[in-house]
Formats: structure tokens, C-alpha cells, sequence
């Protein structure tokens, strides 16, 4: 018995039946019409089977009428009571539940998507799109010489900036300590320059403070294309080694994967007239 309420309990949280007070209360009267209608029955059965056995003290139109009236009132009563307890019950159970669902989806330092939702919700969309790879120049430096509570500040900040210029129709998250990640749903090559130039702008131009002054810090970023049948390991991987490009000509800078073999070209052909 003790199973099948919780099943029970689990399947109406699951599918969300008590959401808002008008669920509670619809659940309530279903539940007194469908008691009531049972205890009445029940009593007049059993009163009827009484007075066929000459067994009530009083007439059968008495006991109908009288007992009836107050089986209706008490089980009505009762009921209602016990159901919208349960009710506000299982209620209270599902907004805990979607609250931590929701923390559980998100990085509690910067707000943003973790990694295990960001991948989650990538996969779930089928558009194409442009998949950026941000990371903070010389965070390192900012820890070592200003303390953890300024990398924290940071972090906080840079994420800030992120939410701002990637509104609710893209996607953006923490990959883990100063990386951050954006899917731009968009196939313009244009809008994914203006959005991640805004952001690596933006975040440049922001003063965090850190003890007695303040900061400045600066993204560098790798951006791929999001294409049919392109996997997320796919995707990162060439975001990834675009961002490794972008920090090796200087930091600051954006670079898309399809510049990559342009800007090496000439370093391997001065590396190629060297060996010769």
C-alpha cells in the first residue's frame, strides 16, 4: 500500500497535476464528489440491509433521511480537509523539486548553464549555429595577484556580460573555471561577429572590483560552425583549437575555425624556407 502512494505521489509530481491552487482545488472537489458519493452509498446499503433484518431502531425513510444528510456533511467535510491537505502537500513537493532541479542545472558561482545542461540543451537542438569557446586572458594571474575572491568576482561579472548579450534565444554556460561556452542559433556569419565582439567588448570595457581597486580583464574566444550531423565533440574540438590559435597571436581576439589554416599559412611557410 505504502508503494503504490508513493508511485502515485511520484507520477502526480512527474506530470505536474498540482502546479497551481486551481489544480489543488479541482483535485479536491473530484475527490469529495467521488467520497461522498461512496459513503452515501455505503450507508444507505448498509441501512437498507439493517431494516430488511428489522435490525434499525427507526424507520428506513427516517434513517435515509436523516443519516444520509449527515453521511453527505461529515464525508464531505473530512474529505475535503484530507484532500486539499494532500494537495498543498504534493504542491509544495513539486515546486522544492523543480527548484532543485533548476539549481541543479546551473553554476552556482555564475549563474549560468554547467556543462552537463549546456550539453543537454545543445543536444536537444537540431538548428544550425555558430558554437563559441570564451575563455579569460591571464585568469591565473588575476588569482595569483588579487586572491580567489577576485577570480570569483570575475567570473561573476564576465558571466554578467555574457547573459547580456546572449539573450534567452541563444545559449550560454560555464564549461568549468574561466571557460565559458555559447551556442548562437543563427546562421549568419555576421550576427555571431557582432554578438561575440559585443560580449569580448563589453567585458573588456567592465572595472571589477578587487580589494582597494579595480580590474579589467579580456576574452579570447574559438568559434565553429554548428552543421548538420555535426557532433558536439566535433564542434568543441575545432572551437577549441581555434581559441588555442586565438591565444597564441596574442589573446583578445576572436578567431573562427575557418581562419585557422589562413593565419598558420604564413608561419609554415617561413618554417618551410628555414628547413631548406
Amino acid at each position: 500500500m505504502r508503494g503504490r502512494l508513493a508511485l502515485w505521489l511520484r507520477a502526480q509530481i512527474e506530470l505536474g497535476v498540482f502546479e497551481t491552487k486551481a489544480d489543488i482545488s479541482a483535485f479536491v472537489l473530484n475527490t469529495v464528489l467521488v467520497a461522498t458519493a461512496l459513503a452515501t452509498a455505503t450507508y444507505l446499503i448498509a441501512a437498507t440491509v439493517l431494516a430488511y433484518f428489522d435490525l434499525l431502531p427507526y424507520s428506513l425513510s427516517s434513517a435515509i433521511s436523516f443519516g444520509g444528510s449527515t453521511t453527505l456533511v461529515i464525508a464531505a467535510s473530512v474529505t475535503a480537509l484530507l484532500a486539499w491537505v494532500i494537495g498543498m502537500a504534493i504542491h509544495e513537493l513539486s515546486l522544492s523539486r523543480a527548484e532543485f532541479e533548476r539549481r541543479s542545472r546551473l553554476d552556482p558561482l555564475s549563474g549560468l548553464f554547467n556543462r552537463r545542461a549546456f550539453t543537454e540543451a545543445f543536444s536537444q537542438t537540431a538548428e544550425n549555429g555558430f558554437f563559441v569557446l570564451f575563455d579569460i586572458d591571464r585568469f591565473k594571474a588575476v588569482n595569483d595577484g588579487h586572491g580567489h575572491a577576485a577570480g570569483d568576482a570575475t567570473i561573476a561579472a564576465v558571466s554578467q556580460e555574457l547573459r547580456r548579450v546572449f539573450l534567452p534565444a541563444h545559449l550560454v554556460g560555464r564549461f568549468g573555471g574561466e571557460e565559458f561556452t555559447a551556442f548562437i542559433r543563427s546562421e549568419d556569419r555576421g550576427d555571431c561577429w557582432l554578438l561575440v565582439e559585443e560580449a569580448r567588448r563589453s567585458v573588456a570595457a567592465r572595472r571589477i572590483e578587487a580589494g582597494e581597486g579595480a580590474i579589467a580583464v579580456t576574452l579570447s574566444a574559438g568559434i565553429a560552425d554548428r552543421r548538420d550531423g555535426r557532433s558536439l565533440e566535433a564542434v568543441f574540438e575545432a572551437a577549441d583549437r581555434a581559441l588555442y590559435l586565438a591565444k597564441s597571436l596574442g589573446r583578445d581576439r576572436a578567431i573562427h575555425e575557418d581562419e585557422g589554416e589562413e593565419l598558420l599559412a604564413p608561419s609554415r611557410k617561413v618554417a618551410g624556407g628555414r628547413r631548406r
